[in-house]
């Protein structure tokens, strides 16, 4: 994607209106917007980036913040506090602003990671809309945005075919069914795995005819997927799992080659005892006598 100097806002302000113009513009604009720096009070006039604005002062009437109570009384009061007591006020103002923004966003982590697991406890987990964000060879990204959050759909709990990542188109795709997942696209998942501890959620894909992909029972397992997969290839690429009648079974033992193969034992007959075990038997005087 063409830009300019980025440092400079109205540059990237071009940029983003050029992002929702390409297939993967979303899911770039997140990405971008995630790596900027949070904003900080300064004593020095640096404008405000988003805003594009050269000259710029935090002021709100009502007053809600403390920065805005600095800002009135440099105004209204004629303060005349030193340049270094200002600094230290911004640097503090900007370490609590986040202290503030952070407890906030775990707060409301809390209740989310709890709304998740009752869901899961249910057993009639929410289907959401999700962008994929970033694709890995261990599963790929997605931001839910009914949700508010990011998290990772992986591979392994994709039953319904094996998908293989592709490192220089960016994206995976079925053997066999040939789906693929790129960046950018919109796709349907619901919550398989809540960690609160690690504030960590997985997601499973859910098929394109609407199944969920697998761990839940509504999917089709993995066994039945290899066997598939192995019916569907050519008879010469895959081993024959039955032996054909004329073939010699591996446990019989083969006649030695030039050898004449033995005939066929004849059906075995009850013997007779033999003239010396009949005269044997006619001296043995009879029990009694």
């Amino acid at each position: 994607v063409p830009c300019g100097n980025l440092e400079k806002p109205e540059e990237v302000q071009k940029l983003l209106k050029r992002l929702n113009g390409i297939a993967i513009g979303s899911a770039l604009k997140i990405g971008f917007l995630k790596s900027l720096m949070r904003a900080r009070y300064s004593v020095e006039s640096l404008g405000h980036y988003g805003l594009a604005k050269t000259r710029y002062a935090h002021f709100t009437s009502p007053i809600r913040r403390y920065a805005d109570l600095v800002v009135h009384r440099s105004l209204f009061e004629k303060w005349g506090a030193k340049i270094t007591e200002l600094m230290k006020v911004a640097d503090h103002i900007s370490s609590t602003e986040r202290n503030s923004a952070d407890a906030e966003k775990d707060s409301k982590a809390v209740k989310l990671y709890a709304y998740l697991e009752a869901q899961l406890a249910s057993g009639k987990p929410v289907r959401y809309q999700a962008l994929v964000i970033d694709i890995r060879n261990f599963g790929f990204f997605v931001d839910v945005t009914d949700l508010g959050m990011s998290g990772l759909a992986p591979l392994s709990l994709i039953e319904d075919d094996f998908y293989e990542f592709d490192p220089t188109r960016i994206q995976i795709m079925g053997r066999r069914n040939r789906r693929i997942i790129r960046l950018g696209d919109r796709v349907e998942v619901e919550v398989a795995k809540v960690d609160s501890v690690k504030k960590q959620v997985d997601f499973r894909l859910i098929s394109e005819d609407g199944r969920a992909t697998g761990g839940s029972g509504r999917g089709p397992s993995r066994k039945k997927e290899q066997r598939r997969y192995a019916k569907d290839q050519p008879a010469k690429s895959r081993p024959s799992s039955k032996r054909k009648a004329s073939e010699p079974s591996r446990n019989k033992k083969r006649p030695k080659s030039g050898a004449d193969p033995k005939p066929a034992a004849a059906p075995s007959k009850k013997k007779r005892p033999s003239s010396r075990r009949r005269r044997s038997a006619k001296k043995k005087p009879s029990g009694g006598q």
